[in-house]
Formats: structure tokens, sequence, C-alpha cells
């Protein structure tokens, strides 16, 4: 990660987008790698009205991060690192600030194809809301847990992320979930036992990834992931849907690296992301061959 540059773009549905641009440098002297970015969200164009309902105008609301972190080897096998983020929310003419900070430490294995990750995210404290009568919003302490396995000898990486393991409870409860015993074709429709509900929950702690790495150097690389969560809670009841499915692209250019994916939400569209790393260490070797 010394000297790289990374540059990401997510291009949603309706006026949404975010993105994000970083730097990393390793510094030798503390054997510590540094890193700082800035991470941004625009809702796009909002209606602005009164309480009659007569047009004002339009307003715009966005989120914006600046962090900075520092990571560095505890051992041969494993690392940790901390980051902390400055954010602020803006909604028209109201704005709101906290800190974030995020910990996290990772192992890996004698053989090098696992890799264990813990991380706590999103602990902190809000400096200001969007108006003083507000209440304090809640901060968004995420605990995960995730796991990358390179399988021996085949091209492929397997990727398990458990997230939001201090909360147990994930289940939605949507306003339009039929809790009836009746089905819509007028059947008698079975109610999911406390185990069912239990597994149904489980799941929705889990999103998984894979990688299929293709070449002889391994310069293609061909991506799938599914969150089950996303796809219970994005899906149209009565209709099949890909909602929770997302796959991409990488290709290893020289000293660049160029990603293309995109995620199915549901019926409204989907997401599309492109992003490119590039390691200026590199560059500066071929430039100096050249």
């Amino acid at each position: 990660m010394d000297q790289t540059l990374i540059f990401q773009h997510n291009f949603h549905f309706a006026g949404i987008d975010n993105g994000f641009a970083g730097f990393a440098k390793h510094i030798e002297g503390i054997k510590s790698t540094i890193h700082g970015g800035v991470q941004y969200l625009s809702y796009g164009p909002f209606t602005a009205a009164d309480e009659q309902g007569n047009i004002l105008g339009e307003f715009k609301a966005k989120d914006i991060s600046l962090h900075a972190g520092i990571s560095r080897e505890l051992n041969e096998r494993m690392s940790g690192g901390i980051q902390l983020q400055f954010v602020q929310s803006s909604l028209e003419t109201y704005t709101a600030t906290g800190l974030l900070m995020d910990v996290g430490i990772t192992y890996r294995s004698e053989n090098e194809l696992t890799n264990y990750a813990f991380v706590i995210r999103g602990m902190g404290v809000q400096f200001s809301k969007y108006y003083e009568e507000a209440k304090a919003g809640k901060m968004p302490v995420d605990v995960q847990f995730g796991i990358s396995k390179r399988i021996e000898h085949v091209p492929f990486r397997l990727t398990v992320l458990f997230h939001d393991l201090n909360r147990w409870d994930l289940d939605y409860d949507s306003p339009f979930k039929d809790d009836s015993s009746q089905g819509l074709d007028g059947t008698e429709s079975k109610k999911q036992s406390s185990f069912g509900n239990s597994v149904d929950n489980f799941f929705r702690h889990v999103t998984f990834g894979g990688e299929f790495l293709i070449g002889k150097k391994e310069n293609f690389m061909l991506r799938l992931g599914y969150d089950y969560r996303q796809h219970k809670e994005l899906s149209v009841v009565n209709l099949r849907s890909l909602a929770g499915f997302s796959a991409g692209v990488g290709i290893n250019v020289k000293s660049f690296i160029l990603d293309y994916g995109f995620a199915v939400y549901h019926q409204a569209g989907s997401s599309k992301h492109l992003g490119i790393r590039v390691n200026l260490n590199d560059l500066k070797r071929k430039t100096i061959v050249d």
C-alpha cells in the first residue's frame, strides 16, 4: 500500500452519488503506514415546499467524511490499525457534525492463504445537531469479523463477513409484511418457526464474496457477492428479485488496477462502481527504466 492513490465513485439511481479519494504511504522510520482521504455522498436535488404545498425551489442534502489513520505490523502475522473520521451531514440549511473512530486487527495464517480480521467501526461522539431541540444522534457502531480464504492450487478467494455482531435482531419490520396466516392465493400459509426466524436473522449478519483470479499473473479478477439481508429487505413481494447480488471485474494494467462493479437493489435499478488504484512507486521505477 506504500505510495498508493485510490479513486472510487458509485453511481446510484435517483441522482444519488458517492465517492472516495485516498492516499497511503509507508514510513519506515516508525514501521507504520499512514493514510488519509475524503468520502462524500450526495443525495441529489430535493423539492422545497411550504406547509401548504407551494413549491419554493430546490435544496440539496449531502454527507462528507474526512479521515486519517495509521496501521502497523504487530508481528510477522498480525497487524493493527486505527482511523479517525470527522463527519458532517448537511440537509438544506441544517448541519450536524461528529467524530468517529474505527479500530481493527488482522491475522495472516502461516501459509498466507487465510486472513482473519476483527473491526469495530463507528464509535464516536456528535458535536453539533441539526437544530438545538433535536435528540443527539446514535453512533453507528458496527462490530465485524471477516475471513478471507485463498484455496490452495485454485485461483479463487472466498470471503465471508459477519457484521452488526453487537446487535442480534436485524429483522426489518416492513409495513408491507403480511402477518396473516392466509396467502395471496387464498390458501393457508405456514408461519415461520422460532428456529426459522433465528436462522433467517443469523444470515442477515452475513455477506458472501468470491473472487476468481484469471491469467498466469492473475491480472484479471472476476468478483461475485451476495448480501442476504439486502435481498430480504429490498425484494418486492411476490416477484423474483436479484436484490442483494453484486458482481464486478478488476484489471491489473502495469501500475494501475481498474475496478468496475454493479450491485442490484430492486426494481428501481442498480448501482455502478468505478475505481482506480495507482502505485506511484511502480510508476517511478518504470520511468527510471524507460
